[in-house]
């Protein structure tokens, strides 16, 4: 072969040779850039996992801050990736790019855990919150039960529906509105007990009861001295003594007046009196609208005096009047307190009691006759808003 064939023949090896080494080149470049595109975009979508996680978490409204954070190093490590891969040169510098998406995701379940804690820490505070109100509410109703409050008892109806609120927020993830609503529910029923003690407090004072005390033992006494049958109510027990010759005879439950905690200052208020009377009038089926009645002296001078002195000073309106016909009736065994301001018990005990007693016999009618369930609610409750002030 001639020589310039042979150098021609040479000259298309060698660039052959070339062309197939150029071209493995490249496939291995673009291999390589394959790679490390695919790593980087494999960092991307994994922080975006991460930080719609977090979003699912609600970290905008419990870890606002920490999704900012994990947002803000999402948008840096997208601008890293968006430099590298416009670069002419076709094999990305990825490590710092993964690195940074690294930090992305991190940051965005950082955000997804302490979304989490918060919320679980708030789930758990309403929570608390409304198993407080729910036990308020519950003392305030059996408060409400055994007293008479009145108009006050709006302010039980409000802290109710407080509580209905604050557990249908609840349900409905508004953990913040429930724990406000179950506070307002809380110190509603607090206010409930406040005025029951306010109403019940003599039950607690001590020269009250000494009072009360002193005038069933002179009862009491009169019975043994005098040989003859005498009664006592004690208001907070429900119960009603017949004594005779000084020992207790027959105790009967009885129903009183809806406000019965009160001590009785006006015509209508429904309280059952407190004070030493005597039965005046015995009055059978025809004359009676609770089976038989046995009516005391109430208002006496002692009711009296009191009264016009309460309306002088303007405790008690002008227009107000003392009241009357308080007796101890039949129409009983109802289960509540339910009369004017009487004393009610069942047909049969009060056929009972006819046998018993008569006209001049001494009624008797006290708060209390030793420091009973009333003064320890209200013994508690004064507890409670000391250790509450401290």
């Amino acid at each position: 072969m001639r020589p310039g064939k042979r150098l021609a023949w040479r000259r298309a090896g060698a660039a052959a040779i070339g062309v197939v080494l150029l071209a493995g080149a490249w496939f291995a470049v673009r291999a390589v850039s394959s790679r490390r595109h695919a790593l980087m975009q494999s960092a991307a979508d994994a922080a975006a996992v991460a930080v719609r996680a977090a979003r699912a978490e609600d970290a905008m409204r419990w870890a606002a801050d920490e999704l900012g954070a994990a947002e803000r190093a999402s948008r840096d490590a997208l601008t890293r990736q968006r430099v590298e891969q416009e670069r002419a040169w076709l094999v990305p510098d990825a490590g710092p790019v993964v690195d940074a998406w690294a930090v992305a995701e991190r940051a965005a379940r950082r955000a997804a855990e302490v979304a989490r804690s918060r919320h679980a820490a708030s789930a758990n505070s309403a929570a608390g919150q409304i198993e407080e109100a729910r036990q308020a509410v519950a003392d305030a109703e059996g408060v409400a039960s055994r007293i008479h409050l009145g108009a006050d008892r709006r302010l039980l109806a409000r802290a109710r529906s407080a509580l209905s609120e604050a557990t249908a927020y609840q349900r409905g993830g508004d953990l913040d509105t429930a724990a406000a609503r179950a506070r307002d529910a809380t110190a509603l029923a607090g206010q409930v007990s406040d005025r029951a003690v306010a109403v019940a407090e003599r039950y607690a004072d001590a020269d009250t009861v000494a009072r009360w005390q002193r005038w069933k033992n002179e009862t009491v006494e009169w019975s043994r001295r005098e040989g003859r049958p005498a009664i006592v109510v004690v208001k907070d027990a429900h119960l009603m003594t017949v004594y005779v010759r000084g020992e207790p005879v027959k105790t009967y439950t009885v129903e009183l007046g809806f406000n019965w905690i009160a001590d009785k200052r006006l015509e209508g208020d429904g309280a059952t009196p407190e004070g030493r009377y005597r039965i005046v009038s015995r009055m059978d089926h025809l004359s009676s609208d609770y089976y038989r009645a046995l009516l005391i002296d109430f208002p006496n001078a002692e009711d009296r005096a009191q009264f016009s002195h309460a309306r002088r000073s303007g405790e008690l309106p002008a227009s107000a009047r003392v009241g009357g016909l308080i007796e101890i009736h039949g129409s009983g065994g109802r289960g509540n307190d339910w009369t004017n301001g009487c004393v009610a018990v069942t047909n049969a005990e009060m056929d009972d009691l006819f046998r018993r007693v008569g006209v001049g016999t001494p009624v008797t009618i006290i708060g209390s006759d030793t420091y009973g369930p009333i003064a320890d609610f209200v013994r508690r409750n004064r507890r409670d808003a000391a250790d509450g002030r401290d």
